[in-house]
């Protein structure tokens, strides 16, 4: 049986909420999510876990369930690593490698300002002590407005990625916010917290003045909506 036949037959057995389907992937930055459409991209490793690490994803993906309880099972689904699990890819399995992301005209400048931004709220809300990484806007994000990202394995960052449309779209202040919310995270990394959105992050965002919480508000025109920071 195919590996993602499989892993949707084992997720319906231990209780998986019905969905629009399951989705196997080779992504080793984001080993589980859940689409808008209810969409399940789970990394194909997990095709080996044991139905204890599998009941923790049917936890995280579940609807309504107590904030705790999704840490919890967040916790559970990253402890197992599915890359040390899954055999190789034949010739034939291999996914062509995705073209990068090219750069736009005028990326360069607002990289600038971001940079310039980075540096002042260093200084003003983290004492000039956390790491200088480099600031990358993207046009590939759909749902996310920015995220941290960490090396595969080590867990150290090394990027900062910006949603292109949110900075073009919704205009500084919202994308100063984003960066900074990046920057809590990054934080979290340099005093040795977990980097989520857990207690350490509210108690640090609410001091500097930032939304503790997983999704904000933003304001495309005239009309708010949510959407996801990482």
């Amino acid at each position: 049986m195919p590996v993602e036949a499989l892993l949707a037959r084992r997720l319906e057995l231990l209780g998986l909420p019905p969905l629009t389907g399951v989705r196997v992937t080779d992504n080793r930055s984001v080993m589980v999510s859940l689409s808008p459409r209810g969409v399940l991209s789970i990394h194909r490793g997990y095709g080996w876990a044991s139905d204890r690490v599998l009941k923790a994803v049917v936890r995280f993906v579940a609807p309504h369930v107590p904030r705790a309880r999704r840490r919890a099972a967040e916790r559970e689904i990253l402890a197992f690593h599915p890359e040390e699990h899954a055999p190789p890819l034949s010739p034939g399995q291999a996914r062509r490698p995705r073209a990068p992301d090219r750069p736009r005209a005028g990326d360069a400048e607002k990289i600038r300002r971001l940079e310039a931004l980075f540096a002042a709220f260093n200084r003003d809300h983290f004492d000039g002590r956390l790491p200088v990484l480099p600031i990358r806007l993207s046009g590939r994000m759909r749902t996310r407005l920015g995220q941290l990202c960490l090396r595969h394995g080590s867990g150290a960052p090394y990027e900062i990625t910006l949603n292109r449309r949110h900075v073009d779209g919704h205009g500084w202040a919202e994308a100063a916010d984003t960066l900074l919310h990046e920057m809590v995270h990054l934080w979290q990394h340099a005093s040795g917290h977990a980097v989520d959105h857990g207690r350490a992050f509210r108690r640090k965002a609410a001091e500097i003045g930032i939304a503790a919480a997983a999704r904000r508000a933003v304001r495309p025109g005239q009309a708010r909506r949510a959407a996801r920071l990482d």
